[in-house]
């Protein structure tokens, strides 16, 4: 398989919103929430900036990683409609603006931008998508209808107040320590779940969330249990939010009166450069599982791919058919359709051949493709080299 910051085609965006979610982000102060239109908000309550006119929308979310990577996508939306996308804070003082993307012709699009937030940056707010009309969509909660799972968790770390500074720094909050902190609110059930590491020890946080805006309203989460000796505590609660919850805001523990954390992120990570993408070929004919149909039957004593980190493809084949001009395809995971990526490979009188990184149009800076090469003639339709392996 293809994992690489190389373009999505636009069939390969409903395959990728599960990749916003990897192995080790809930152990992260990453940020990761669903996409909700700003009028649909009522929890704590209803939002006063959304554009008059509410743009449609199927689903979308928004994540920050740890190495301070943005994401955000988006699918029903309006179509051919341009979305600035900002982090807001909380109270709505505070505006950074990240970037703009254009949906496609059925409402689908996504920004994507690699190591935005630098490493120590402290951040807390609403990831928000305006229009030319205003605020149509949100990070938020969102609760299912009928216990089944239909977007993603509400998932944001959880920061020291006092070390917030983007948006904007904030007011009014304590200096207890915080080694690490998350929350978590499941889609399907409303379940909630708040851990903090490091903390004051001894002491008794209690949760709420608050609304967006000026003049905020809270809703009462609970208290957690008193930290330990380690300033270690959590708390869960089986049903938090009820089925068909929308909601927008952020959790804050607080100490008395006092702001302590919120919901946040903190880029903690190094930015570490894309890992290159490599692949064995093998002759399609050859394949034993799964067994392949559309095969041809050219020769090929080894052959294989690679992708380098600014979405090169080099191709290298020994002992296919002699003098044959070859053709190289991406085949996405979903199977929506091979894409010819115009890379052509002649093999000599020996049948070999090695392109060299060439370039494809659809792999463009800060995005990830998920998929496989398939090598073919450029007059036929049959597989006849495929990525694999061979077990002995």
């Amino acid at each position: 398989m293809l994992q690489s910051r190389v373009k999505w085609p636009a069939s390969l965006l409903a395959a990728s919103v599960g990749l916003c979610l990897v192995s080790g982000l809930a152990r992260a102060q990453t940020f990761d929430a669903p996409l909700v239109k700003c009028q649909s908000v009522t929890t704590p309550a209803v939002l006063t900036t959304c554009a008059a006119s509410q743009d449609p929308l199927t689903r979308g979310g928004a994540t920050i990683s740890a190495q301070g990577d943005v994401t955000v996508i988006v699918f029903g939306a309006a179509t051919n409609t341009t979305y600035n996308v900002s982090l807001v804070s909380n109270d709505g003082t505070q505006t950074l603006a990240i970037d703009s993307f254009m949906t496609d012709a059925s409402g689908d699009g996504y920004l994507r931008k690699d190591a935005y937030f630098k490493f120590g940056t402290v951040g807390a707010g609403n990831v928000v998508l305006s229009s030319s009309g205003g605020e149509e969509f949100v990070t938020g909660i969102l609760i299912s209808s009928n216990g089944l799972e239909s977007a993603r968790d509400f998932q944001p770390g959880l920061v020291r107040a006092t070390d917030v500074t983007v948006p904007g720094t904030l007011s009014n909050f304590g200096s207890d320590p915080l080694a690490s902190g998350r929350v978590d609110v499941e889609n399907d059930d409303g379940a909630l779940s708040i851990h903090v590491n490091g903390a004051r020890p001894a002491t008794t946080y209690t949760a709420i969330l608050r609304s967006p805006g000026a003049s905020p309203t809270t809703t009462a989460i609970g208290p957690l249990s008193a930290t330990d000796k380690h300033g270690n505590a959590k708390l869960v609660i089986d049903s938090e939010f009820a089925a068909s919850t929308i909601g927008s805001g952020e959790v804050v523990l607080q100490s008395g009166s006092t702001d302590e954390f919120v919901s946040g992120f903190k880029v903690d990570q190094k930015f570490i450069p894309p890992k290159v993408s490599a692949s064995n070929l093998e002759p399609c004919g050859s394949v034993t599982f799964p067994a392949l149909s559309n095969c041809g039957s050219d020769p090929l004593d080894s052959g294989s791919y690679e992708v380098n980190a600014t979405g090169g493809v080099k191709v290298t084949l020994a002992g296919a058919n002699p003098s044959t001009n070859y053709e190289l395809f991406f085949r996405p995971l979903d199977n929506s359709g091979d894409t010819d990526t115009g890379i052509e490979i002649p093999t000599n009188a020996l049948g070999n051949a090695s392109t060299g990184f060439k370039s494809f149009s659809d792999f463009t800076k800060d995005t990830i493709a998920s998929g496989t090469f398939v090598v073919k003639h450029k007059t036929d339709t049959l597989d006849q080299f495929v990525s694999g392996y061979e077990i002995h």
